[in-house]
């Protein structure tokens, strides 16, 4: 019982094993590789075998590329590829194309709704992504993806439309730039035959479409019945004789039935046994409407319906039977209606499609394809090149022309026009009856979006894209499509095999296309070299060192910041034009960037604008402060201020030019862009990276804000230059500001001329950037240093100048107490320079205390009133100097001994003093308000 009950249990597992083992059997059958080397025996070594079972396209890297990787680059990428990923390896995808090295705009082909145009677009695909790097695409717009000859689907993808002129208006309208639509849009379209002619002209007068060249290939439309036909039944050749044999054409040519028609009208048991005609029912809706499937799974079906049966009478007796005429779409270059009709031909077309019950390509193919399998005659509408004479020729079925009237230039004239040829009215399918002969053999043409001509011609040469001259210049003759053909049908005429061909005879005819080469191209990019890099890579080690050379002075500055150079330079603002040198030093640097990113450009102008702003700001405040104080101290006028005004005033400034920065960065802000230069050569392209704003005003804005800084600094330079010595910093600012103006005009000069080599221009204004910089901090800073390790290292040196009044030259009469002379002298530099004289004009006594005297600068005459005192051999007094280094007023006080003179100094410097416009002595007042 316990086997028993054990074999029990393992009768379900069984099952499952057998089920997944019939599961796995049905998949192979179904697939098409196991493993890779059924695909690379299949089709080609780069083909895989993918997980869904179906061999991939092997040359969707390159058709050349798949040739010989290493002489052949990767194709470049579309934007179908650059949506997917493809230009990289990532998530288990490979890289299949690379990104061009110069963006020309993307050119879309129409593929359209037959082989032969379908060809053509991926031969001109592969040689505009190939040859030239100009990424294209195929299809109208929903179906580039899978229509691409670079497709992963290997299918054979046929357009839903043959001729799209509507798609080429549309690609005008977007500027040739289909990318900023959904809907169809296209800039060639390769194949336009002669029955289009009405439709090109309007749309060329319209200035739609550029000119009308031939793309090389000759068009035959004719109609066509098999070799087997033409020998049993010679007169099908000719319409001669057909007039007169209605009953011979409606029994000879039977109507075709679909599969799904087969099933439900012919077969006896509905395709649910097979038969020698269907193995099975239709599945899909390609199936149902299909009317030959391979592998003998319908081989066609042909039948006599009601409108082959001539004993059904019209109204007048006559018999209406037709036999079957397979007519192309109603788009397309057919005249059948009208050919039929005028000529008296009792044939007609019972094809599903509107308006001229027509048959598509595909059907076609089918009809031809039951009619061999089934041996049955039939009558088609066709045209060459096409593979399907390729397949039949050599055999029963091979196409046999049928001679129709003789074309003429009034029967071409007299064509029935495009939109009437599918009118659901049958008079104006018919047309006049002038237009009723044969076709005959013209020169295809390629439509071109005038877009595509206007928009390059509208590019600058050296970004201009070749695809419009090559476009134009592209012509493939019959006989070398013909070999295309012939491969295609020998190998099998699938999507696999069509690739194949195509790329087998590009690869064998690399001299044909070179011949379509526009002049110039394909042109060589040609990056920085590494003595460009080297250049710059220097660039950036002067600007370090300046950087660096800023922060060693930010340190030395306040080692010395109690120096008495640098308590008058005022050191906090020191301190701020620092900053605005650091940020013009690492400005510098970011110039000289190997690959410039966003943030690089934006940093450029940043710490530009802002740097100079803290650089030279400080300076004009603090120079029109001093000169502010010194105006009003010879008015003898109380000036206060306030050191938290002049930050304010220096914020303000900074922040005018960041809300300037704000809005550049937000509205328009730079970008990394590369800028391209043609050399000599006119083949090779110079490719430099830089930065740049859709508009030069901000750049203007930014050299006006500049030049007007350091013109206003140069200015109050300029109007200090009489200032007290240990304020005065005229000559030093002067020189700076001048070296600031030097170093500005030449980055001017250096964006003007090489605004169109960024190379040039970007190392050219790292270089004068940092010498900027240097130079300042040498011409205003050195010297202060020197002079401020002087003053701390020197005894007494840091002391404030004192100044006295001497004997020197003071003289008295003591007969009669009259001071005869008086000299004001410097007497803490060692030398005694006189700044003043005087000459009292009366006795000095008690009665009169009024005494004139000269002063050497003003050279001019002053009185003064001394205060009575009640010794006359003792006088004091006081007197403003109207010197412009010092304009203040000094107290003396002079006793009948000649050697006893009181000394008055002034032990502060004017960074400490309040002026006073009264008539007492001058008074002290802190000095953080100065």
């Amino acid at each position: 019982m316990a086997r028993k009950k054990a074999d029990f249990d393992l009768a379900p597992i069984k099952f499952k094993l057998v089920l997944l083992l019939l599961l796995l059997l049905l998949q192979q059958a179904s697939s098409e590789c196991i493993s890779d080397f059924d695909c690379s025996t299949l089709y080609h070594p780069n083909s895989k075998c993918t997980v869904s079972g179906v061999c991939s396209n092997p040359y969707v890297s390159g058709c050349l590329h798949s040739s010989d990787a290493a002489r052949h680059k990767m194709r470049v990428c579309n934007a179908d590829d650059m949506r997917l990923g493809n230009y990289e390896t990532k998530n288990g995808r490979e890289q299949t194309c690379r990104i061009a090295d110069i963006p020309y705009p993307e050119i879309r082909v129409h593929n359209q709704d037959w082989e032969v145009a379908i060809f053509l677009s991926w031969i001109m695909q592969i040689y505009l992504m190939e040859f030239l790097d100009v990424p294209a695409s195929v299809g109208l717009g929903d179906d580039t993806e899978i229509s691409s000859f670079y497709s992963m689907d290997t299918g054979l993808p046929l357009s839903r439309r043959s001729y799209s002129f509507d798609a080429l208006v549309r690609a005008n309208e977007f500027g040739g730039d289909c990318s900023k639509t959904t809907e169809d849009c296209v800039h060639v379209i390769p194949d336009v035959w002669l029955g289009q002619k009405d439709t090109l002209l309007s749309h060329f007068d319209d200035g739609d479409i550029d000119y009308l060249d031939g793309n090389g290939q000759v068009g035959k439309i004719s109609w066509y019945v098999p070799k087997k036909t033409a020998q049993d039944h010679p007169f099908t050749i000719t319409y001669v004789g057909m007039p007169e044999k209605r009953q011979e054409l409606a029994d000879i040519f039977k109507r075709p039935t679909n599969w799904q028609d087969y099933c439900h009208e012919v077969s006896l048991n509905n395709c649910t046994q097979p038969d020698e005609v269907a193995s099975r029912y239709p599945i899909t809706d390609f199936e149902k409407s299909s009317y030959f499937a391979p592998n003998g799974n319908y081989i066609g079906h042909f039948r006599h319906t009601q409108e082959n049966n001539c004993t059904i009478l019209d109204e007048f007796g006559n018999s209406t039977c037709t036999g079957h005429f397979v007519n192309a779409p109603c788009t397309w270059s057919t005249f059948a209606d009208a050919q039929t009709h005028w000529n008296d031909i009792p044939l007609a077309s019972s094809g599903p499609t509107a308006a001229n019950s027509g048959y598509s390509y595909s059907q076609m193919l089918q009809v031809w394809d039951a009619a061999n399998a089934t041996r049955e005659h039939v009558m088609m509408w066709w045209y060459e090149p096409d593979p399907l004479l390729e397949e039949y020729r050599g055999t029963d079925y091979q196409f046999t022309k049928v001679h129709l009237p003789s074309p003429s230039v009034e029967c071409r004239e007299s064509r029935v026009p495009p939109n009437d040829r599918c009118s659901e009215d049958p008079i104006k399918r018919r047309g006049a009856k002038e237009g009723s002969c044969d076709n005959i053999g013209h020169t295809t043409k390629k439509a071109i979006a005038s877009s595509l001509r206007d928009s390059t011609r509208a590019t600058p040469e050296v970004d201009q894209s070749p695809g419009y001259s090559a476009i134009r210049n592209f012509n493939i003759d019959d006989l070398d499509l013909a070999v295309v053909l012939r491969d295609y049908v020998k190998k099998g005429r699938t999507g696999h095999t069509a690739r194949e061909s195509v790329c087998e005879w590009v690869q064998n005819n690399m001299d044909v296309l070179d011949k379509f080469m526009p002049v110039g191209y394909p042109r060589t990019l040609r990056s920085e070299s590494e003595t460009q890099n080297m250049l710059k890579t220097i660039a950036q080690g002067v600007g370090a060192f300046a950087t660096i050379y800023v922060l060693v002075s930010f340190a030395i500055t306040h080692h010395y910041r109690k120096a008495r150079i640098m308590v008058f330079a005022q050191v906090q603002f020191v301190f701020v034009m620092l900053f605005g040198l650091l940020l013009v030093a690492l400005s510098s640097i970011m110039h000289a960037a190997l690959t410039p990113d966003d943030n690089t450009c934006l940093a450029q102008v940043w710490f530009v604008s802002l740097g100079y702003t803290c650089l030279l700001g400080p300076l004009i405040i603090k120079v029109s402060a001093i000169n502010q104080l010194m105006r009003a101290s010879q008015r003898m006028r109380r000036v206060r201020i306030k050191p938290q005004t002049l930050y304010f005033q220096v914020a303000g400034l900074a922040c005018f030019v960041t809300v300037f920065l704000l809005v550049w960065t937000f509205v328009d802000p730079p970008r990394p862009e590369m800028f391209r230069i043609l050399v000599d050569d006119g083949t090779t392209v110079s490719a430099q990276a830089t930065c740049s704003s859709d508009e030069e005003l901000w750049v203007t804005g930014y050299h006006f804000w500049e030049g007007f800084l350091i013109l206003c600094a140069f200015v109050l330079a300029f109007q200090s230059r009489g200032v007290k010595a240990e304020f005065n910093e005229s000559r030093a600012v002067g020189t700076m500001i001048y070296s600031h103006f030097v170093f500005a005009a030449l980055r001017v000069i250096v964006y003007l001329t090489f605004g169109e080599e960024p190379y040039t221009n970007a190392v050219a204004t790292s270089f004068l950037l940092s010498l900027d910089v240097i130079s300042a901090l040498t011409i205003y800073l050195v010297p202060k240093w020197v002079k401020g390790h002087k003053q701390l290292t020197k005894p007494g040196g840091n002391e404030t100048p004192r100044f006295q009044i001497t004997a020197s030259s003071f003289r008295r009469e003591a007969s009669t107490s009259t001071v005869t002379g008086l000299n004001l002298s410097n007497t803490n530099s060692g030398s005694s320079k006189t700044l003043l004289t005087f000459q009292p004009s009366k006795q000095l006594t008690k009665a009169n205390s009024t005494f004139s005297y000269f002063d050497e600068n003003a050279k001019r005459k002053s009185n003064e009133s001394l205060p009575e005192s009640t010794d006359t051999e003792e006088m004091s007094g006081s007197f403003t100097t109207s010197d412009n280094k010092f304009g203040r007023r000094v107290s003396f006080k002079t006793t009948s001994d000649i050697e006893n003179i009181r000394r008055h100094s002034i032990d502060r410097p004017l960074s400490g003093i309040e002026e006073s416009s009264r008539s007492d002595h001058l008074t002290e007042t802190n000095n953080d308000e100065s």
